[in-house]
């Protein structure tokens, strides 16, 4: 009798795994659904999406690190998630690592997480900052797409996407088509420094020859879930994207106007 249950239970146990899973991979897509239509809301009434990294020093740029606040997209957007409280708090003025910025990142905000991460830690240890799970979409990097020394941005023109160093990047620039257009991700590299939504370092650009949920130069996209990874698009639906799509149609998703879309 011990035997057959536990032989029920071996059947029934991955059955109850994978349901939990869908739930969450479901509530995931609903944070990545909520965030894009704040950040449709945002480029309504500013005619611009958010600037990816506000105040972002740019190695040799001389006119790319007034005030160093390095503030995040997702700081930009509070008020068009009714997080009212925080956006009235959250000063873009300042750093995001200093008051009162420092005490409002801490909050932890549901919608920037993905429930499927395991990793308990939900605020950095050290700055006590609060993280997210999805990042912008800088563009696509490696190899020769790096900008010249000096340029206000780390890649070449042809490369970038959205969210950007300084620079709003408004809806009619996308030429490539918003509903073409990847806006934000779920990052692989989850719970570091990077990964706190106060900080205008979450943004990242996808090595060029890197699929989903492998490591290239630094963070790329990824997640916890089987086979692939959820993105946001710029008119704001939201997509599955799997570990075998092709090179070429995932790096023309993550740039804005390289004209791979007629």
């Amino acid at each position: 009798m011990i035997a057959i249950v536990g032989v029920l239970v071996g059947l029934l146990l991955p059955a109850v795994q994978a349901a939990r899973e869908a739930a969450r991979r479901t509530q995931c897509q609903n944070h990545l659904k909520q965030i894009a239509l704040a950040l449709n809301s945002f480029e309504v009434a500013h005619t611009a999406f958010p600037v990816g990294s506000m105040g972002h020093p740019v190695l040799g740029c001389a006119d790319c690190n007034d005030g160093n606040q390095v503030n995040s997209w997702n700081t930009q957007i509070l008020s068009f998630l009714e997080q009212h409280a925080l956006a009235d708090s959250y000063d873009l003025a300042v750093p995001f690592y200093v008051s009162p910025n420092l005490e409002v990142g801490g909050a932890i905000l549901p919608v920037f997480l993905c429930p499927s991460t395991g990793e308990e830690r939900l605020r950095n240890e050290v700055s006590g900052q609060a993280y997210t799970d999805y990042g912008g979409i800088y563009g696509v990097e490696g190899g020769d797409n790096s900008a010249p020394f000096g340029a206000r941005q780390t890649l070449e023109d042809q490369w970038l996407n959205v969210f950007l160093y300084n620079d709003p990047v408004a809806a009619s620039q996308i030429s490539d088509g918003l509903s073409h257009t990847v806006s934000i991700a779920e990052r692989l590299t989850r719970r570091g420094n990077a990964s706190e939504w106060p900080c205008g370092r979450n943004i990242f650009g996808q090595e060029k020859n890197t699929p989903p949920n492998q490591v290239g130069l630094s963070n790329e996209i990824g997640s916890p879930h089987p086979g692939g990874a959820y993105a946001a698009f710029c008119d704001g639906h939201v997509d599955y994207i799997h570990n075998s799509i092709e090179q070429k149609v995932l790096n023309s998703m993550l740039t804005k106007s390289r004209g791979e879309v007629q």
